[in-house]
């Protein structure tokens, strides 16, 4: 026989055993691991109550009596399916009622008038000279809300005619240009229902639960409808917010993921919801971009040609924004600092340094802005830069002379570091850019509270209604404006406003009209 054979043989065997061996540990390993999944799944969805065990007597009877009720059961559920489908077949098809406010409110809830009157010269006949006379009125009732209370606003347009030419015909105000033309509902109850939600983050089914206990009949299906054509009448102010931020040329932006319903399908996907902050000169508006997914064109989608700086994280969706003419990426610090602080696995005295030139490029940060535009620049010129070079030196050298463990988590933090690179340094350009994306995270945070109670959107046309309202309120709440107050004026004015001076309702500009119906 060959040697070369009789010597690989031995070798050949102990590959075997050792696989063999391995295979072993890897079945025990994973039995192991099914035990205990088996008991996590027993502690997460199984019943809580303990179960007697070993007394088997009587156990087979009671299996049997099981088994006759479960079929007894199903019997009774196709018997009832049966008599379902009779009825369905017989009954006439119905268009639901929609039922009016008087069906919806208790009889007592009071009631306050407003009259809407032509003016005096239009209630002169021009060809008799002669005063029309009051021959009835128009009335509109409304469900309302003030802060503490729901009340039914009632709408009284006078109408006149003349009795000596009835050829005049019958002269009355028209009504007035209602957020949503038609409806039963009061523009304050609409902002009710969107600061409820997107500031105090009260879910749908708390609204109705608060409207029951008052009396009122007005169902989560109502409330959502109301909701997102809440959303769509404010849509143009919304449209001008994005115009506005994007010709600055300067934005922060993020996402969070928000849950969204399948229709008909009884379970939910992952969206996502984008905040764009605008940064540079002009209120710090916050807009709110909902979409299905976190596909790498939605942030395209949003900024189309785009020209100027973006604050961001890292997140590989952003890249092909970097890669067009004129957008310029500004890294964000307050990331790289959390990735050295979950470090904890490098020399004490190296983390602590890096840590410690990190703090006091925010504490220059911090000091300089306080003194004017010239000085900061000056101080990021002379202080900031240099700290950066040495953080980056330092950092690369401890790589290269071992100091850190390859694949240590601190070796991670250099690496997330080092990859950004430049953009690190992008701020130190402009005074009107920050070290970080703190701006969109904070921005975002109102949200992360809702999403805990409100849990998902019900659909697309409930998300986009959540991004343009929350838009409008988180703006008006960073700007010391009290939503409620924003909301309802502008609803009541926004059907009839100038579209060319639309920039007057935007929160920056805003102020309340002496009176909603003049």
């Amino acid at each position: 026989m060959d040697s070369t054979v009789l010597d690989i043989a031995p070798e050949a065997d102990k590959k075997l055993a050792e696989a063999a061996r391995l295979l072993e540990e890897k079945e025990a390993e994973n039995a192991r691991l099914r035990r205990r999944i088996r008991l996590l799944e027993k502690a997460l969805f199984g019943q809580r109550s303990e179960r007697l065990v070993g007394d088997e007597s009587g156990q087979s009877v009671f299996d049997e009596l099981i088994a006759e009720v479960d079929e007894l059961n199903r019997q009774l559920d196709r018997q009832e399916e049966e008599v379902e489908q009779r009825k369905k077949a017989i009954a006439p098809k119905t268009r639901k009622k929609r039922r009016n406010l008087q069906e919806l409110i208790p009889e007592d809830l009071p009631r306050e008038e407003t009259v809407l009157d032509v003016p005096e010269e239009d209630k002169v006949c021009l060809e008799t000279g002669e005063h029309m006379v009051r021959i009835g009125e128009e009335r509109t009732e409304k469900l309302a809300y003030r802060p503490g209370t729901y009340f039914v606003k009632v709408f009284v347009r006078p109408k006149y005619a003349s009795p000596k030419n009835p050829s005049r015909g019958i002269v009355c105000r028209p009504a007035p240009d209602f957020a949503i033309p038609g409806g039963t509902f009061d523009e304050s109850f609409l902002a009710w229902i969107a600061v409820d939600k997107c500031a105090y983050h009260l879910p749908l089914y708390r609204l109705e639960e608060k409207l029951r206990a008052a009396g009122i009949g007005v169902s989560r299906q109502t409330l959502s409808r109301l909701y997102m054509q809440t959303g769509e009448a404010l849509r143009p102010i919304y449209d001008l917010m994005k115009a506005e931020i994007l010709a600055r040329g300067i934005i922060f932006t993020d996402d969070t993921p928000v849950q969204l319903q399948e229709k008909g399908k009884g379970r939910t996907v992952t969206g996502r919801m984008w905040v764009y902050v605008g940064g540079g000169v002009g209120p710090p508006y916050r807009v709110f971009d909902f979409t299905r997914d976190r596909r790498k064109k939605r942030p395209k989608e949003f900024l189309g040609k785009y020209k100027g700086y973006i604050h961001a994280d890292a997140y590989g969706g952003y890249d092909d924004l970097f890669i067009q003419d004129g957008v310029h990426e500004c890294g964000c610090w307050m990331h790289v600092r959390r990735k050295f602080v979950e470090a904890e696995d490098a020399p004490a005295e190296l983390r602590d340094c890096v840590l410690r030139t990190i703090r006091n490029i925010y504490r220059y940060e911090r000091l300089a802005r306080k003194h004017g535009e010239d000085l900061l620049m000056a101080v990021r010129r002379e202080k900031i830069g240099p700290l950066i070079e040495l953080l980056f030196g330092r950092t690369a050298a401890a790589l290269k002379n071992g100091e850190v463990l390859p694949k240590s988590a601190f070796a991670a933090a250099i690496g997330y570091m080092q990859n950004l690179g430049d953009t690190l340094k992008t701020f130190l350009e402009n005074p009107h850019l920050r070290p970080d994306n703190g701006e969109s995270e904070r921005a975002l945070r109102p949200l992360a509270i809702g999403r805990k109670n409100w849990l998902f959107a019900g659909s697309k046309a409930g998300g986009d209604a959540t991004g343009i309202l929350l838009s409008l309120i988180q703006s008006c709440r960073v700007l010391d404006i009290d939503p409620f107050a924003y909301l309802e004026d502008v609803l009541r004015r926004i059907n009839g406003y100038n579209s060319n001076r639309l920039q007057e309702l935007l929160p920056g500009n805003w102020k309340p009209a002496q009176t909603y119906y003049a």
